[in-house]
C-alpha cells in the first residue's frame, strides 16, 4: 500500500514536473527571467479620485502591457512612460492610452494601442525595455512608440544635484530587476511557472468578475503645494545631465528604428508651483530641441494642452479621466496628420 502511494506521488510530482517544462516558459515561450514587470494580473477598487459610477479595473496580459488587444501583432502602438502613462489608479478603460485608442478608431478601425507604461521609469528604463522586455515579445511590429517623457528624469536631474529628498529607489523601475537576490529568484519563478500563470489568471477573472472587491490606496491623497526648486541651467552638473539625456533619447531612437517604428516623444507638464516645474521646464526644452536637431517627431504637450490643474489632476503630476480626454485629444489630432501625410 505505501508502494503504491509513494510511485502515485512520485508520478504526480514528475507529471507535474513535465506539465511546468512543456506549458511554462522554462524552454519555450518568452523569457522574462527575473523581469519586475506585473503579468496577468487584473485588479479592482472604488475610485475616491474622481467621479465615476462603476469601480475601477487595472489589468496586464501575459506580455505585462495594458490594453484592449487580441493578437499583439494587431498592435500599431505602444506608449511608453512612468506612473503617468501606466496610470495604475485609472481605470482600463479612462487611461489615456485608451483613450487615445478610442479616439483613432473612430478614423482608422485596425489601430490597437499597448500601454507599456512603468511606474517610476525614466529614460533610462525606456531603454532598457528594448534590452530585456520588448525583445522577448513575438511579433511586436508597432508602426509608432509614444514616449510620454520628462517628469520621471527632471527627478533624475534633481537627484543629481542633490536636491530630491524623496529616499523611494526609482532605479527598480529603470533597470528592470530587483537588487535583492531573494526577490529575483521569486520573480524568476512567476515569471516561468505555468501553475502560477493559470493560478493568477483564474484569480483574475473571478475577481474581474465580482468586479465590486475595494483596492485600498492613498496615493491621491492632497499634495501640499511648495515652492518650485531652483536650477540653474548653466550649472556643470546640469549641462552633463543634460548630455547624457539626450544621448539616452539618441539611443531610444535608433531602437526604435529597429522595429521599423517610428519614434514620438512626447513633453509633460505640472502646475507652475510644483517643485518639479522648472527642472521639468529645462527637460522639456532639452526635449524638444533634440527632436528639431534630429528631425524627430515631438508633441509639445506643455505649450499646446491647457489643463485645469485643479479638475485635470488628483495630485501634482497624475491625470484624472478628464485630463486623459485632453491629452488623448492632443496626440489623436497631431497623430491623424502624420498618418495621413503617409
Amino acid at each position: 500500500m505505501r508502494k503504491i502511494i509513494f510511485y502515485n506521488l512520485l508520478f504526480l510530482f514528475l507529471g507535474l514536473i513535465l506539465i511546468e517544462l512543456i506549458f511554462g516558459n522554462w524552454i519555450f515561450g518568452p523569457k522574462f527571467s527575473s523581469l519586475i514587470i506585473k503579468r496577468n494580473i487584473t485588479k479592482v477598487w472604488n475610485p475616491t479620485h474622481y467621479e465615476s459610477n462603476h469601480v475601477a479595473m487595472y489589468k496586464k496580459d501575459e506580455f505585462g502591457f495594458r490594453g484592449n488587444y487580441k493578437n499583439i501583432s494587431n498592435v500599431k502602438i505602444i506608449t511608453v512612460g512612468g506612473s503617468t502613462t501606466d496610470e495604475r489608479w485609472i481605470d482600463e478603460n479612462l487611461t489615456w492610452s485608451h483613450l487615445l485608442q478610442k479616439k483613432l478608431e473612430n478614423t482608422y478601425a485596425n489601430i490597437k494601442v499597448a500601454n507599456a507604461g512603468t511606474m517610476g521609469q525614466s529614460t533610462i528604463g525606456h531603454l532598457k525595455n528594448f534590452e530585456i522586455w520588448f525583445n522577448q515579445i513575438p511579433n511586436l511590429k508597432p508602426e509608432y512608440f509614444i514616449y510620454y517623457i520628462g517628469i520621471n528624469d527632471s527627478i533624475l536631474l534633481l537627484k543629481a544635484l542633490d536636491k530630491y529628498k524623496d529616499k523611494r529607489n526609482y532605479n527598480e523601475a529603470d533597470t528592470l530587476v530587483s537588487k535583492k537576490l531573494f526577490e529575483r529568484q521569486v520573480r524568476y519563478l512567476k515569471n516561468n511557472s505555468v501553475f502560477y500563470k493559470l493560478f493568477k489568471l483564474i484569480d483574475g477573472y473571478f475577481l474581474a468578475k465580482k468586479y465590486g472587491v475595494t483596492h485600498f490606496t492613498g496615493t491621491w491623497k492632497n499634495k501640499k503645494k511648495i515652492k518650485p526648486i531652483e536650477v540653474n541651467k548653466e550649472d556643470k552638473i546640469v549641462l552633463q545631465f543634460l548630455i547624457e539625456y539626450q544621448k539616452r533619447l539618441k539611443k531610444i531612437n535608433e531602437r526604435t528604428k529597429k522595429y521599423k517604428s517610428k519614434t514620438i516623444f512626447i513633453t509633460q507638464n505640472v502646475h507652475k508651483d510644483h517643485f518639479l516645474s522648472n527642472a521639468l521646464n529645462i527637460i522639456n526644452i532639452t526635449t524638444k530641441n533634440f527632436c528639431i536637431n534630429n528631425e524627430i517627431i515631438c508633441l509639445p504637450l506643455d505649450e499646446k494642452v491647457n489643463f485645469d490643474f485643479e479638475k485635470n489632476f488628483y495630485d501634482g503630476i497624475h491625470t484624472r479621466p478628464s485630463g486623459n480626454k485632453k491629452i488623448a485629444e492632443y496626440i489623436s489630432y497631431e497623430l491623424k496628420k502624420k498618418i495621413e501625410k503617409k
